[in-house]
């Protein structure tokens, strides 16, 4: 992506984290303005159509909060960004229910900054701010249909939802959907993806600590369910919770409150649950694996979302939605789709679903030289990019093209834009350095793209700066 084009401003009356701030987003090549108070940042967002606004909560003359209220009140559309402390969190929460973007918790690394930067100015790219939408569902087929039509009913209701499917089938896009759709459509959507969390750190993050709860607890945090408060909060792939927990998750269901580690008394919580699961928890229940009780509290309203390959009708649809998003990304202009790709898609089983489907088109759309994608673009049916390669390489000698006493001169013959000749180190090495070209030096969108892991691709690097290889553009 792109982002020389891109406009931001920092507003924050700290002189040092609003220069470190500055300065993160000027590394990502960003043009970035600065002010130091809300009145000055509202002035600044009046003037000048900014890609994002990103701000501290608590400031003199005007705060956050107040610059956002003018900024709404004004018509200005630009997305607003908090920096907070866990003592202002429950300001944030409420800058979310009037329309900001997201909000990130002090202190925090420069990574987050441009984590938060990316995600926002690649969605601005996929759609404005005045058009975009928060969630977006993609399908043909009629069961699908029938399927968010249910999401609908199912989202005007106050009743846990159990949302069941394989990994990759959109189950977390298919709760947005249902909060988006509901009466608490206006408060916050927090997902928590329980896989992702140790387990000495589910509850702590799930309900929170007060202050001295353990060694390093400085400072009362809140839990994800406090801070999804007045909205809802999705409990992502729920069957990989502790046992332990599991207890405590099943009184937050049935009382509506939550106690926080080391606190001496419970807390109040407005909050609907959404969960998900690619587990079968009734088999989980029979092994000791899962509560019977919480199973049957949680399974109010059960809903599983078919794979991919059993609604083959939705492929076409998401993968125009694919293209148009990661050419957007990626600054190309892909506009269509080659029969032999089609029939490819169309024949394969997809066992990541449409995650995968997705991981698939944005290869292709990044390793795509022309305005078509053809099934080589592809790399389905596990083909890595260097076996491509090698196969290539090996047809191109076979054939007589590529001498095995002396490397061949270079051809018009292509793959992915890959000139054949030379050796397999040479194309490998175009290959990575393009690629992390067309990601904007993302290493890990470029190993993902790549088929090898990010320790891989700087390892390599690695090697290339060994042989005097100019890698700057990485």
């Amino acid at each position: 992506m792109d982002l020389s084009s891109k406009r931001l401003l920092i507003v924050d009356d700290d002189d040092n984290m609003r220069e470190a701030m500055v300065e993160t987003v000027r590394r990502m090549g960003v043009s970035v303005d600065h002010a130091c108070d809300g009145q000055e940042g509202f002035e600044k967002a009046s003037r000048i159509p900014y890609d994002l606004v990103i701000s501290d909560m608590r400031m003199p003359v005007v705060d956050g909060m107040g610059m956002l209220n003018l900024m709404m009140s004004s018509g200005v559309t630009s997305p607003v960004c908090f920096v907070t402390a866990f003592g202002t969190v429950n300001n944030a929460v409420d800058a979310l229910k009037m329309g900001a973007f997201d909000y990130i918790l002090k202190p925090f690394a420069p990574e987050v900054i441009e984590e938060l930067v990316r995600r926002v100015l690649e969605l601005e790219d996929v759609a404005p701010a005045s058009k975009r939408k928060k969630n977006t569902a993609i399908f043909r087929s009629a069961f699908m249909a029938q399927l968010f039509s249910l999401a609908r009913d199912v989202a005007a209701s106050e009743a846990t939802v159990l949302i069941t499917g394989e990994s990759g089938t959109g189950k977390e896009v298919f709760a947005r959907y249902i909060h988006e759709n509901s009466n608490r459509k206006n408060g916050p959507f927090v997902a928590v993806n329980c896989a992702a969390l140790p387990d000495n750190l589910i509850e702590s993050e799930l309900f929170g600590y007060e202050k001295g709860a353990f060694t390093g607890a400085v400072n009362r945090k809140p839990g994800k369910f406090e801070l999804a408060e007045g909205g809802t909060i999705l409990l992502d792939e729920l069957g990989e919770i502790p046992l332990h927990l599991q207890a405590k998750l099943l009184r937050v269901l049935q009382e509506k409150e939550i106690e926080r580690l080391g606190g001496t008394k419970p807390v109040r919580i407005n909050v609907r649950i959404l969960a998900t699961t690619n587990r079968d928890l009734k088999k989980e229940v029979e092994s000791g694996n899962f509560r019977e009780d919480l199973f049957y509290r949680l399974n109010v309203i059960s809903i599983e979302l078919p794979p991919l390959r059993d609604r083959k009708d939705d492929i076409f649809e998401l993968v125009s939605f694919f293209i148009e998003k990661y050419c957007q990304i990626n600054g190309k202009n892909i506009c269509k789709l080659g029969e032999d790709a089609r029939n490819a898609l169309m024949n394969y089983d997809w066992p990541g679903n449409v995650r995968e489907l997705e991981h698939t088109i944005e290869r292709a759309v990044v390793l795509c030289r022309d305005d078509m994608i053809n099934e080589k673009n592809l790399f389905l049916h596990g083909i890595t990019i260097n076996q491509f390669l090698l196969d290539k390489q090996e047809i191109s000698a076979a054939s007589g093209d590529c001498p095995a006493a002396e490397p061949a001169p270079a051809v018009e013959e292509k793959a992915n834009g890959i000139p054949f000749g030379g050796t397999i180190a040479d194309m490998e090495r175009e290959l990575i350095l393009n690629t992390l070209k067309q990601t904007d030096g993302n290493r890990t969108r470029a190993a993902e793209m790549l088929g090898i892991t990010v320790r891989t691709l700087r390892n390599k690097l690695n090697e290339y700066r060994e042989m005097g290889i100019d890698i700057s553009g990485d």
